[in-house]
């Protein structure tokens, strides 16, 4: 130790020196090899999607000498660098968010001690300031030489942090790699992903599940088109990883750095907010005639503020934000394109995330209905089709975001109530007059009450089927004042930016009275 000692510069400008170079030797350009292994991937260095992502000269790093602990904290070979793992401050479009990226080229980007450590302050930060995290993740979980043992018992908050996190501040992460184990957890606990096409995801890597079973899986087995389309654990697959920075940072722009704030208002010059007639010509009379809800979506939405999450998975439910004059919110529509817009399993999750998300960071949502109702079958009861058909409703219940419901089509069922339904009390309750709304349709009612009836004749028949048709009609509904208006399509978007208008500059309060209860059960 003494000769160590001597050795050391014997000025503070020559010991500031030395650890400026320590500094200088993680940085890319001085890891050459390094650098050439991630160009072979065809992929960024953990530095440069940090830089990417935050806006110019914002970045302030922490742990920069941070090592392995298998590493010498005097040597001035640097090999760890950073010990895999790159944090600290930044901002996008002026706001301030937290930033981890995870480092391949150090020991796969495992998690060791150091690794956990500055994590860890990156959460406590996120956390305590109430601002976004925003992860990059890539890597096999924790580092097998430095976590073995008993002693790992204690010595990492990561997952009882992001939980504390879950809907005070926005949690994003971007799957950059072959991502398992430890950092496949940090994407499940994420608000929104987005995975670049060729990297993987799972709990259990091909080695591990080839050990554990016998399998034999590929990293191709567990790629982008699994999770976007199959399962929907993702909200987006990308082309490049600058793609995927391009959707991180618009995703914080529509929401807020914490829950205590408004969702972001973007400055909007009012305009005649009227449709054009196209949108008459948009929805057939003929209930069946199937069209693009999207495109109805778009119209509705200030121009090119549209940006929808999970498109590729279960597309007969279209979510998505935009800004309607200049308001943050949430759209949630059937889309009669696929399936017919009816709701099954895999649409009730994605409704339910999204409005959970959109609930949490004050967001208001704009609810277009044209749903025929839920999948039946035993096909739809094997997947707990009746447990997740009330997840939707339970979100809706505990959530306190004003709500505008409009009824383009076709409501019927269960399906109705879970589509904004007026029990959830919106602030504006509206129907196209092309809107037929029942707990069944008439057809349907008709067979369960005559069907088996020999008395009953087809002019009969026919005659209840129209007068149950008839009943359907918004205009009923119009007439004894169960909803606020039968409205012109075209005046859709008028309604609902008057709507967001006054509710921004007045007190909302949610329609449902609150027990003094600790929290609700989810429907498993």
């Amino acid at each position: 130790m003494k000769n160590e000692i001597e050795a050391r510069p014997a000025t503070l400008a020559e010991e500031t020196e030395r650890y400026l170079a320590w500094k200088e030797a993680t940085l890319d350009h001085n890891r050459p090899e390094a650098l050439a292994a991630q160009r072979k991937r065809g992929a960024l260095t953990a530095r440069e999607r940090v830089t990417r992502f935050v806006d110019p000269a914002s970045f302030v790093e922490f742990g920069q000498l941070g090592r392995p602990d298998t590493e010498d904290p005097f040597d001035d070979e640097i090999h760890g660098a950073a010990d895999g793992i790159v944090i600290g401050t930044g901002r996008v479009d002026g706001r301030p968010v937290v930033v981890v990226s995870y480092d391949f080229t150090v020991s796969g980007g495992s998690m060791g001690r150091t690794n956990d450590e500055k994590f860890a302050r990156a959460r406590q930060i996120s956390l305590r300031s109430g601002v976004p995290l925003v992860m990059f993740v890539e890597g096999g979980g924790a580092r097998i030489t430095e976590r073995m043992g008993s002693t790992t018992i204690r010595g990492h908050e990561r997952f009882s942090d992001l939980g504390l996190m879950s809907g005070w501040a926005p949690i994003l992460c971007g799957v950059v790699g072959h991502t398992y184990a430890g950092h496949a957890n940090l994407v499940a606990l994420a608000d929104y992903v987005v995975m670049v096409k060729g990297a993987s995801l799972g709990l259990a890597g091909p080695r591990l599940v080839k050990a554990a079973t016998g399998e034999d899986v590929s990293t191709a087995d567990f790629g982008s088109e699994l999770h976007a389309k199959e399962i929907g654990s993702i909200d987006h697959e990308t082309e490049t990883e600058d793609d995927l920075v391009a959707h991180l940072r618009r995703y914080l722009s529509y929401l807020p750095s914490n829950c205590t704030k408004p969702a972001p208002r973007h400055p909007y010059q009012p305009t005649d907010e009227r449709l054009d007639d196209s949108v008459l010509s948009l929805v057939s009379a003929n209930q069946a005639r199937a069209y693009d809800m999207r495109r109805l979506v778009r119209k509705i939405l200030d121009e090119e503020s549209g940006f929808e999450l999970k498109p590729t998975f279960a597309p007969n439910l279209v979510t998505t934000f935009g800004r309607m004059g200049g308001h943050t919110v949430g759209v949630i529509a059937n889309n009669p394109l696929f399936k017919a817009g009816v709701l099954d399993g895999n649409a009730s999750d994605k409704m339910s995330r999204f409005i959970n998300i959109c609930d949490a960071f004050n967001i208001p949502l704009v609810w277009l209905v044209d749903v025929p109702g839920y999948i039946v079958g035993t096909a739809a009861e094997r997947t707990n089709l009746f447990r997740r058909s009330m997840r939707p409703l339970w979100e809706l219940s505990q959530s306190t975001v004003p709500i505008c419901t409009i009824v383009v089509r076709k409501a019927f069922g269960l399906a109705y109530h879970t589509m904004g339904g007026a029990e959830f009390h919106p602030a504006l309750m509206v129907c196209w007059p092309s809107a037929r709304v029942s707990p069944m349709g008439a057809e349907g009612a008709v067979n369960i009450l005559h069907g088996k009836d020999p008395t009953v004749t087809p002019e009969q028949r026919r005659e209840l089927i129209d007068h149950y048709k008839r009943l359907e009609e918004p205009a009923v509904a119009g007439a004894k004042f169960k909803i606020d208006d039968v409205i012109d399509p075209r005046d859709t978007r008028q309604a609902i930016i008057r709507t967001l208008d006054f509710i921004a500059d007045s007190r909302h309060e949610s329609g449902h009275w609150r027990p003094p209860k600790k929290r609700g059960i989810a429907p498993a």
